[in-house]
């Protein structure tokens, strides 16, 4: 994989240190009448850019992150990026102030579809292309956000695979004839993706965003980048400051990297090799899984976390961090996202 090669150069030419490390927040609901779980009231996310603001952070847009890290260009020492899925009015309707004033560049994610259907519900193109004036990119978030692992009853692969290509492609039409041509980001509904998702995406030419936590480096896959919720419980800035001032793990290799499981599959083991491990002590990775507490084994620098309690069913992940040596009160970060399916094949929203 690609971003394997790139870690591999730089171990090869003695020019390792910390990865460039980028935290990208992920919002969904902004206001205070809408579900908790993904949702921050707009004085929340002002305190959110007010701390960037404060704590000498650089906000770039994911295009910028996205062309310095595959030229190997350094990124400022506090980096980061601000997501929003669905396109829900109230982020206009609640945000627009705060985007008015600090006029950081952030992504919106959109479903078309959804907002056809449902136009009381979402932003409208012309609130998207007024928000595009205080730092808004509009990327593509599947058409209808559905989710675009499952397969009807008897489908056969290459039809799934026409409808999700048809899916993106119609979906990123639409949004570059309203607004322009915009950048092939794309963000999975739910999280949710596979090895053939990430197959279809790439081929397509679309780098993806995921959910599963931990900054993104050039060590990460390009169709799984992770991101930072930063909506309900994890609003609090005490506990993101530490996630926006993370480090990539400078990952070389992980398995599983099919992150979904059948039903059976409920204990599953995750291997991660890296470049180098100088820059901590291996004794003092924790790792986290579900309420499980999960000490990682090493041989040389991998690290193996064996899971002792089922998954659930569902969309889980598996959370490793290390504090670093030479950045004060900085701590690696590692997650390894995994959905475990039911006897069906399905799993909740």
């Amino acid at each position: 994989m690609r971003f394997m090669l790139i870690i591999l150069a730089l171990v090869s030419c003695g020019a390792w240190s910390a990865p460039n490390s980028v935290a990208i927040l992920q919002y969904h609901h902004i206001g205070d009448d809408t579900p908790r779980v993904t949702s921050v009231t707009a004085q929340e996310l002002e305190a959110h850019f007010a701390w960037l603001k404060e704590n000498d952070f650089v906000v770039m847009s994911l295009v910028e992150i996205q062309q310095r890290l595959a030229s190997g260009e350094n990124l400022p020492e506090y980096t980061a990026a601000i997501t929003i899925d669905d396109g829900w009015r109230n982020v206009y309707r609640n945000g627009l102030a705060v985007f008015k004033k600090y006029q950081y560049p952030f992504t919106i994610f959109v479903n078309p579809k959804l907002m056809a259907e449902a136009p009381t519900q979402y932003m409208s193109w012309q609130q998207l292309k007024e928000l595009q004036k205080y730092g808004a990119s509009i990327a593509n978030h599947s058409n209808s956000h559905w989710h675009m692992t499952w397969r009807k009853s008897s489908e056969p692969t290459e039809a799934w695979r026409e409808r999700v290509r048809n899916d993106v492609v119609e979906a990123q039409q639409l949004i570059d004839e309203h607004l322009g041509e915009q950048a092939k980001h794309f963000a999975y509904p739910y999280g949710e993706y596979d090895e053939a998702l990430q197959e279809i995406l790439e081929q397509a030419g679309f780098i993806a965003f995921a959910q599963h936590s931990g900054p993104w480096s050039a060590a990460s896959p390009l169709t799984a980048i992770p991101r930072f919720p930063a909506s309900a419980q994890y609003a609090s800035i005490e506990t993101l400051a530490t996630k926006l001032k993370s480090l990539a793990l400078p990952v070389v290799d992980y398995h599983p990297q099919q992150p979904l499981l059948a039903a059976d599959n409920n204990t599953p083991e995750v291997v991660v090799e890296l470049a180098n491990t100088d820059d901590f002590d291996k004794n003092q990775m924790n790792c986290f899984a579900s309420g499980q507490v999960l000490q990682p084994t090493w041989q040389a620098n991998r690290f193996r976390v064996s899971l002792t309690e089922a998954l659930p069913i569902g969309r889980s992940r598996v959370n490793c961090t290390v504090p670093s040596k030479s950045y004060n009160w900085r701590f690696y970060w590692y997650s390894h996202p995994f959905i475990r399916a039911d006897q069906q094949g399905r799993w909740p929203d």
